[in-house]
């Protein structure tokens, strides 16, 4: 007769325990789930195209920070941003049927660019959940034991399977960046990668909590950054500045204990997607969504690299995350949708395929 180890028991248990501890929303009982996505909200600019995400009936929508700009030394000076932002009608329209998840970025942290550097990051971090978190499911855990940072992880059951959204805090605890040489000539924010080996994205409890979320197990991880993974070339906000930073990630998001995955991101004020595809390692996707209702398309944002498919969409735009229940197994697909709810962008995994769909990409 075969025995049962000692592993084999508590292993089912471990799951439920996590399941308990997280209390996951439980999807609708349909063969369609949708995630909606996006960033850069400006709270002084009308925004249309939250009535064409309301239009969409998400199932959820995750904001990927700079939800306010209100650029501020002083935390409280943010406040009359975030009054006027979520005073906007269209929020407890969408709310009636679509759960918010929410993280940070600059302009709602802090600074422009700001990182753990920012003066005020501890009433800055009251402020924003004050803000927020009423406004996000129940019993969600932000950051550290001793409340620092805003980093947390949200389950969603569908069809028995599990979908783990985790959301690191790219802000909080972030060493400076390094400016690049023309920067000081140009005025640009724009930097280099750092050489130096001590630098941190995250910080050292952040790093633990990530790599115990991510052995987890789960059918589709959905990886949430306010800025962008993948691209290395770009001279903006990105992981590789701090590049070992940006290889740990990739490599701990190469041992998720995880079926499948997702990179999504904001911050650029363009829509774009990013495949990252190793021989030995499963491949990695990024879907960038920006912005809401503050686009810059004059600007040169956009830059080439080996790792982007297709071009960049440079108007308003949101993306969603559509999951599917077929034949048995879960799928999923992702598109860019422009503020009227067309479709301008489309990642499809099982074609493996990427499609510009709209006149107004260049």
């Amino acid at each position: 007769m075969k025995m049962i180890t000692k592993s084999q028991i508590l292993f089912p248990i471990f799951v439920f325990l996590i399941f308990i501890s997280q209390k996951p929303i439980f999807a609708k009982d349909s063969n369609s789930l949708s995630i909606g996505f996006g960033s850069c909200l400006h709270q002084d600019k009308e925004s249309p195209i939250l009535n064409t995400i309301l239009g969409k009936k998400l199932e959820y929508l995750i904001l990927l920070g700079d939800i306010v700009y209100a650029d501020s030394l002083i935390a409280d000076e943010k406040i009359p941003a975030f009054e006027k932002q979520f005073n906007r009608k269209e929020w407890k329209s969408i709310q009636k049927n679509t759960q918010l998840l929410f993280t940070w970025d600059d302009h709602d942290y802090g600074l422009n660019d700001s990182g753990g550097e920012y003066p005020d990051k501890v009433k800055s971090r009251n402020l924003f959940l004050s803000y927020v978190k009423p406004r996000m499911p129940k019993k969600i855990t932000f950051g550290t034991k001793n409340k620092e940072g805003v980093f947390y992880s949200y389950w969603v059951l569908f069809h028995g399977k599990k979908i783990h959204i985790v959301v690191p805090d790219t802000r909080y605890f972030r060493s400076p960046l390094q400016r690049s040489f023309l920067s000081y000539f140009t005025g640009k924010s724009h930097y280099k990668p750092s050489n130096e080996t001590n630098q941190n994205l995250l910080g050292d409890e952040q790093w633990i909590w990530l790599e115990e979320e991510l052995s987890k197990p789960s059918d589709l991880l959905v990886f949430v950054s306010s800025i962008q993974v993948l691209p290395t070339e770009q001279p903006f906000e990105k992981w590789n500045n701090l590049p070992n930073e940006r290889e740990k990630l990739i490599q701990s998001l190469y041992k998720a204990n995880t079926k499948d995955m997702v990179i999504l991101s904001g911050d650029r004020h363009l829509a774009e997607i990013h495949e990252y595809k190793n021989m030995n390692h499963p491949r990695l996707v990024e879907i960038t969504s920006s912005s809401f209702n503050l686009p810059l398309p004059w600007l040169p944002l956009e830059y080439d690299s080996e790792l982007k498919l297709g071009k960049a969409y440079k108007n308003e735009n949101f993306g969603i995350l559509q999951i599917f229940w077929n034949d048995g197994k879960l799928h999923w697909k992702s598109t860019i949708h422009d503020k009227e709810g067309n479709s301008v962008l489309e990642y499809d995994p099982s074609q493996e395929t990427v499609s510009n769909q709209s006149k107004g990409i260049e």
